[in-house]
């Protein structure tokens, strides 16, 4: 939730941005501390390629996991891949 944080890593040097999803949007409360939650995590992602300032070097590539099995249907699955693009 800190973009401040977000965005001076954004800008660090780094090449790629990683910060986990977890899992579907209706696990969330199941499997995540309460303080994180999905929106939070895919506005963390975009915020982090958004800032990149230098575009004159590398893109940043954003990176996040997805943990199966816990119940999430193909659809669920399917939503959360949409909703990272």
């Amino acid at each position: 939730g800190d973009l401040d944080a977000v965005e001076t890593l954004a800008n660090s040097g780094l090449d790629v941005y990683a910060h986990n999803v977890e899992t579907v949007e209706r696990l969330q409360k199941f499997v995540r501390d309460p303080r994180a939650g999905y929106k939070q995590s895919l506005s963390t992602l975009e915020h982090a390629k958004k800032v990149k300032t230098n575009r004159t070097e590398r893109p940043l590539y954003t990176k996040t996991s997805l943990m199966l099995g816990l119940g999430e249907t193909d659809e669920e699955v399917i939503q959360t891949m949409k909703d990272l693009r």
